[in-house]
């Protein structure tokens, strides 16, 4: 398999950096700013978090219909609550949610949304997927589920389970055998096959992996599901790839991001590849996001791409750390530019910012950022920011 890797692009076989140009060839404006949820005072801290939004494309007179998603904080049994948009992100209304049926658990972490674009197997086109982590209140055990709604986003059916997993804490105390699984992102193969990315500490005990980014595929839309195959690892059982994301670039390839725990300030890596489905090298660290003056991004990334910005379009990467947008016209090589972020969070609250995404709207002429901001030293609520994207001269 024919790789393109810019391993090499930043570093010197030293280690020190290379003097490469860095390039952008966007600006952002932020246009304006709504509140998607915000919790009650006597709410459950945090809150809410990880935000996750799609924009309808498959559903007819729909198209255009913003659906979001978060982790929200209750004293109850945890919900996936869906949020529609009819005006771009001008305002948001709750339109449903999504219970766990089955466990009787709660839908309680790390919730994404994927529209299908086709037809896969006899799940048809348009059909609003959600996964997320069913975990009970004595986090004595971790499952991604899997849910489908048909309706664009109104009733949701539960679908399959992707994968299980042990004691859903970071550091458990209990036997390595007992590991948890998380953070599941879905997307669609170049050959209409469902697949599923996640980190996964199950090895842990066997192997020796402390957590590594793993997926599986499903050729029948999510109701069945193929072996797991390893994509990022690290034996010696303390770094910690972890919260894989995934997106489409020109040419027929692919980046993905994840953070890497354990390193000082959890840097944020990169890495390209032509093939959906093989990462390369699974020890390979991968390409750290950075500006020419050092800003890099700490953990929770996202990315996106769109069209604008050159030849290559532009590379949109989210993350906490600095608080900014950084972005790259190049295909990954050379530094990112750093741009102003869109929604203003305090570093000092480690939950603002927390697993932020950015997604493109109209083609790319504008994006859309949601992001839990603080309200309080123990509350964050999810705004949503929406940015013109203006090209360079």
């Amino acid at each position: 398999m024919n790789h393109y890797s810019v391993h090499d692009t930043l570093y010197e076989e030293n280690g020190n950096f290379r003097l490469t140009k860095e390039e952008c060839g966007i600006l952002l404006k932020k246009k304006k700013s709504s509140v998607v949820y915000c919790p009650k005072e006597d709410e459950r801290r945090p809150g809410a978090m990880y935000p996750r939004c799609i924009c309808l494309a498959h559903n007819g007179e729909k198209n255009g219909t913003l659906l979001a998603t978060f982790e929200c904080y209750s004293h109850g049994t945890p919900v996936f609550p869906i949020y529609e948009s009819n005006d771009d992100g001008e305002s948001w209304h709750r339109l449903s949610e999504i219970r766990d049926e089955e466990k009787g658990f709660g839908c309680r972490f790390q919730p994404h949304l994927l529209e299908l674009p086709l037809t896969c197997g006899t799940v048809e086109e348009g059909t609003i997927l959600c996964a997320g982590n069913i975990i009970p209140s004595d986090f004595s055990s971790s499952c991604l589920h899997l849910y489908q709604s048909t309706d664009c986003g109104k009733t949701w059916s539960f679908l399959s389970e992707i994968v299980s997993g042990g004691h859903a804490v970071v550091y458990p105390r209990e036997p390595e055998a007992n590991r948890p699984v998380w953070e599941p992102f879905l997307t669609v193969t170049p050959d209409g096959k469902l697949i599923c990315f996640y980190s996964d500490e199950r090895r842990a005990a066997g192997s020796g992996y402390n957590q590594l980014l793993a997926h599986k595929v499903s050729p029948d839309g999510g109701r069945t599901w193929g072996e797991e195959k390893i994509d990022v690892a690290f034996p010696g059982g303390r770094l910690r790839p972890g919260m894989p994301v995934v997106a489409a670039l020109p040419r027929g390839r692919f980046i993905m991001v994840y953070e890497m725990v354990n390193q000082d300030k959890i840097p944020v890596y990169f890495r390209i590849s032509d093939s959906i489905e093989d990462w390369g090298d699974r020890d390979f660290m991968g390409n750290p996001i950075c500006a020419a003056d050092g800003s890099y991004l700490t953990g929770t990334p996202y990315v996106s791409w769109i069209p604008q910005g050159g030849s290559e379009g532009t590379i949109l990467v989210t993350g906490r750390g600095f608080s900014h947008i950084m972005a790259n016209s190049r295909m990954g090589e050379g530094f990112f530019v750093k741009l102003d972020s869109l929604v203003d969070i305090d570093n000092t609250c480690g939950f603002a910012g927390y697993s932020q995404c950015i997604l493109p709207l109209h083609g790319g002429k504008q994006v859309l950022n949601l992001c839990p901001r603080q309200i309080s030293g123990e509350l964050a609520l999810i705004e949503a920011a929406v940015a013109d994207v203006y090209v360079k001269a």
